[in-house]
């Protein structure tokens, strides 16, 4: 069964970029709830990774993964 998550990419205030990772994703997220979420994380600027403020959007994108189990030691 697919996974989906939401990577956001930022750019932080030393310019560099940074990603937040939201898991468990509906695979049926818009583009404009993405966005709209990555506006309010820089509204909200309560994080601050390497003590650095989030400045501007970046990236973001919905990732599917699959896996595939082939050993479970149970």
């Amino acid at each position: 069964m697919p996974e989906f998550k939401i990577v956001m990419t930022f750019k932080n205030s030393s310019a560099k970029n940074t990603n937040m990772t939201i898991s468990d994703a509906r695979p049926d997220v818009t583009e404009a709830e993405a966005v709209a979420a990555m506006d309010a994380i820089l509204a909200a600027d309560i994080f601050r990774p390497g003590g650095l403020a989030l400045v501007t959007k970046q990236d973001c994108k919905l990732v599917e993964t699959t896996q595939s189990d082939f050993y479970d030691a149970a």
